[in-house]
């Protein structure tokens, strides 16, 4: 597993929830030290760590292997329907036409 990639996706996830690294530390009893060599990927948490952490993060733990899992789990793909449901109708029919011309292009269809 790559360390780096997983810390820096927890570190996202933190930063995106509002919190330090001092507050994400004391939800899960560990140090804030720890929480920082493991956002560098200096350590690898074990996994009762790793699950406690995107429990306290309330976020999937498949989000926080994103970037060293093979396999996709259609999360991406809700979040784009997601987003995609809050546009206006036109703006809808707009952002489809370019993601139907990007696939195209990629010659994955």
């Amino acid at each position: 597993m790559d360390a780096q990639k997983v810390g820096r996706r927890i570190q996202e996830v933190r930063k995106s929830r509002g919190l330090t690294q001092a507050e994400l530390a004391q939800m899960v009893d560990l140090s804030t030290k720890y929480i920082s060599n493991v956002e560098c990927g200096f350590k690898t948490p074990k996994l009762n760590t790793f699950v406690l952490i995107a429990n306290a993060l309330q976020c999937d733990a498949n989000l926080l292997l994103s970037d060293v899992l093979d396999v996709t789990t259609g999360r991406e793909s809700g979040l784009v329907s997601k987003k995609l449901l809050a546009l206006p109708p036109e703006e809808q029919r707009r952002f489809l036409r370019v993601l139907e011309v990007m696939i195209d292009e990629s010659g994955t269809k």
